[in-house]
């Protein structure tokens, strides 16, 4: 066992070891973040024996960044054919499976981002089992995508190696339409390309954050904040912005104003802890008695009401929390 109150340091990477260990890089990356150089030794040790070689031996003082991504190394990792290892779905099954693919050689405008953490949508659910009736395989699921970056295009200036990143569901557009130019609602865009199960400008095939890393054109990729554990922000990217958006749109932002939320599910959660911090007051509407503790004690919802309760239905609209409050649907479709 590693002894208390000793630290090692590693020093920075060049871009050539970075790009020989993109894996190693980003895990390092996770692990200095909170320490600014200089990691406590046990600390370190638990962390390589869980992500990389249990038969590594870390001593204390500096380590070279070679040296750690050794330790950090796991066979398999990046040692098939292909550049990108990811999980896919083969048919509508429902099942992943690993599956070898390659991405994209880094253009003037892309950003690499090596994966730590992907969400889980239920929409992933609905695409793999083609639930949609429009899902083409293979298929490599994932829309809420953090990492790090660890190699940026020629005429990228946003973005640089190291940085905390972020990918949503979507990795480019066509950047000539009002929607793009004008408006910056790329969403919107008629050629909006989406994170997976969709083709690329050049014909290939979006795969999505299942998968060891991604390269996208920079204008879709977000700045991760410092103070955001990782791991947590991974959701904001899909559930979070679909909450988030509406408030901000029809301008249910100010302290005091009131919101109800349809459903407390994955959406549901988001919008209320959105709205709370907010400062709203914000009823939950849900099918079920059973979520009741988790609305007020846990989110600290304001109010909880079971739809399926006509005579909680009839009170709640009666009194002035529901009165001239905006509602954000947030059940599953």
């Amino acid at each position: 066992m590693a002894p208390t109150g000793q630290t090692i340091t590693v020093p920075t990477p060049s871009d050539k070891e970075i790009a020989a260990n993109p894996r190693e890089y980003a895990l390092f990356r996770q692990l200095d973040h909170s320490h600014n150089g200089q990691i406590p030794l046990k600390e370190a040790t638990e962390y390589v024996k869980k992500y990389g070689s249990a038969s590594a031996e870390l001593t204390a003082g500096e380590v070279p960044f070679e040296q750690f991504a050794k330790a950090l190394h796991k066979k398999g990792s990046q040692d098939s054919k292909g550049n990108t290892l990811g999980y896919a779905a083969q048919d509508s099954g429902g099942h992943l499976s690993p599956f070898v693919f390659d991405r994209r050689s880094l253009k003037n405008d892309d950003v690499c981002i090596q994966i730590t953490h992907c969400g889980i949508c239920h929409s992933d659910l609905h695409q793999i089992k083609n639930e949609w009736g429009a899902s083409n395989y293979p298929m490599v699921p994932g829309h809420e995508i953090v990492g790090i970056v660890t190699a940026v295009g020629s005429r990228v200036n946003k973005f640089k190696v190291g940085d905390r990143a972020g990918v949503g569901c979507m990795v480019d557009s066509c950047n000539d339409c009002h929607q793009c130019k004008t408006e910056g609602e790329e969403q919107f865009c008629s050629k909006s390309v989406q994170t997976y199960n969709m083709k690329n400008f050049d014909g290939t095939p979006t795969h999505g954050g299942y998968s060891t890393h991604i390269v996208v054109v920079d204008r879709f990729v977000l700045h991760l904040p410092e103070n955001l554990p990782m791991d947590a922000s991974a959701p904001l990217l899909c559930a979070g912005i679909t909450t988030y958006s509406p408030l901000m749109h029809y301008g249910l932002n100010k302290a005091g104003m009131k919101i109800g939320v349809v459903g407390l599910g994955g959406l549901g959660h988001m919008a209320v802890k959105i709205g709370k911090a907010m400062g709203l007051e914000v009823t939950v509407f849900s099918t079920s008695e059973k979520k009741r503790d988790e609305a007020l004690s846990v989110l600290k919802a304001d109010h909880f009401v079971v739809s399926k309760d006509e005579k909680q239905m009839q009170v709640s609209l009666g009194t002035t929390f529901v009165a001239h409050a905006g509602m954000v649907h947030c059940s599953i479709f």
